[in-house]
């Protein structure tokens, strides 16, 4: 299911020093530099395989295409006058009627939604972490909310092997075996990726003529064209997609023009409006102490006994595929032990206890999120 990125399939570009030629004309080439890829990770079938692949191996019931309403749908309905001392329950709704009741709520999920899930439930200290900061950057000391950036995803088929033409594709720029760049030396994009090196075996990207690259912008690009994420009008579609080729135009040193008039057979764009956690919340209230007595709790997840609420996500561990499931997983853990154990259950990671939002290295670290 996740594969190692080979050696030397990671690297990035950045702006060599210039180059002055004989004939006075100054010019920019970009150097190619491998990274260490030893510890990197990618899903072979994309991120869609892990979920696949936790459902084939469980047998719980999945309710795929439900519209629950941020605004009203999800009631927090406490306990019931026959059980008044039982656990309180959720009542979960779509399109005006309901849709079940339960006994807990895990929300997997951050930015606005989440935010408008909890607002008007009783679960005010669990609410107060799910408020949020859209923003290209997060201050040095960590900031006061979650903040999540802004970034675009291009995704382009490109013709390659254009030999009778003499243009140069973009693997021909930053090496055949690259399967991944990131971007330093173009401050509107962080990083490409090559997906039919990436999915080589997946049909949809076997083609001798045609290689298929995702390019991600810079939040601070994202954030100066953001436009309705749902609904993005065609001419800011037009206007970002053309951006975008050409300042990867400029980074590989390709006249303008090249890939943008010269290589691209189709193209897709999507804003991810909610894109990169900038900071994790640590709390305070971790450790087996706070975690009635249990060790192996570390934090990375939000628990709220009193109302029998969740919450998992990248932005309570590490901003990454790994740092998500892993939040979910000890979550999912921390519940399952309590229940089993049948003693009162305790809250985690909640506020007044303590706590603070921390800038995410791995965010900053990887180009796609920035300190200031």
């Amino acid at each position: 299911m996740v594969k190692k990125f080979a050696a030397g399939s990671v690297v990035e570009i950045v702006a060599e020093k210039e180059q002055t030629s004989t004939t006075s004309s100054t010019t920019r080439k970009p150097l190619i530099r491998p990274i260490n890829s030893q510890h990197m990770y990618y899903c072979t079938e994309g991120m869609g395989s892990i979920p696949l692949s936790i459902r084939s191996e469980n047998s719980f019931k999945i309710h795929q295409d439900v519209w629950i309403s941020p605004g009203n749908g999800v009631k927090y309905i406490g306990t019931s006058e026959t059980n008044p001392q039982g656990q309180g329950q959720w009542s979960v709704q779509t399109n005006g009627k309901r849709f079940g009741t339960y006994d807990h709520v895990i929300i997997a999920h951050n930015g606005k939604c989440a935010d408008r899930l909890m607002s008007k439930t009783p679960a005010k200290d669990l609410h107060s972490l799910l408020v949020v900061d859209f923003r290209p950057t997060v201050p040095e000391w960590g900031g006061k909310k979650m903040t999540l950036n802004s970034i675009y995803s291009l995704t382009v088929a490109l013709q390659k092997n254009n030999k009778n033409n003499n243009i140069h594709d973009v693997s021909h720029v930053v090496g055949k075996e690259v399967v991944t760049a990131f971007v330093k030396n173009a401050p509107e994009l962080s990083l490409i990726t090559n997906q039919s090196r990436k999915f080589a075996n997946a049909h949809a990207y076997a083609n001798d003529d045609l290689e298929v690259w995702t390019i991600l912008s810079s939040a601070k690009f994202a954030k100066k064209y953001k436009g309705p994420q749902e609904n993005l009008p065609q001419e800011r579609v037009e206007e970002v997609t053309r951006l975008m080729l050409s300042s990867l135009e400029k980074s590989l040193g390709l006249a303008e023009g090249t890939i943008h008039d010269g290589l691209v057979k189709d193209s897709r764009l999507q804003l991810w409006g909610a894109g990169v956690p900038l900071n994790v919340w640590s709390s305070s209230s971790t450790g087996a102490s706070a975690a009635g007595g249990r060790a192996g709790v570390d934090g990375g997840f939000l628990y709220d006994a009193d109302h029998g609420v969740g919450v998992c996500g990248d932005w309570l561990l590490d901003p990454s595929i790994a740092g998500a499931w892993e939040s979910g997983r000890r979550l999912a853990n921390w519940m399952v032990e309590g229940t089993q154990m049948q003693h009162q259950q305790r809250s985690v990671g909640l506020p007044p206890d303590g706590g603070k939002f921390k800038v995410s290295r791995a965010a900053s670290g990887s180009g796609i999120g920035n300190v200031r």
